[in-house]
């Protein structure tokens, strides 16, 4: 009868370990996903985070660019009144890319790049 106390005793210690043990595994891995996630800069690109009213500042800038941007027609007749106006477009847009300086930087992330 001592035996089986004393076994439980140990499954239930047993127990008590594994628990300690995932809870410290699942702690340092948050931990580490978390410091990742801002070190590599991604934490400025999530809208899910409080403030970042990432939808309405899409919508200001969609408002403010509605008549910059231009999409070429899906359907329709190609005449080269058509083609030179989306070859002007999409010049304006090479050009736009040609000016930033570094564009692999996280500044080129940033509000005022992006035009929002």
């Amino acid at each position: 009868m001592n035996d089986e106390v004393e076994k439980k005793r140990s499954g239930g210690r047993n127990l008590m370990i594994l628990g300690i043990v995932a809870i410290l595994a699942a702690a340092t891995t948050s931990a580490v996903s978390l410091y990742l996630y801002h070190k590599s800069g991604d934490i400025y690109l999530d809208c899910s985070l409080p403030g970042a009213d990432c939808p309405s500042a899409r919508a200001n800038s969609e408002e403010n660019n509605r008549e910059e941007n231009y999409t070429f027609p899906d359907s329709g007749n190609l005449d080269r009144e058509t083609l030179e106006k989306y070859l002007k477009e999409l010049e304006n847009s090479v050009n736009r890319i040609d000016k930033l300086e570094n564009p692999f930087e996280s500044n080129s992330l940033s509000d005022e790049a992006l035009g929002i």
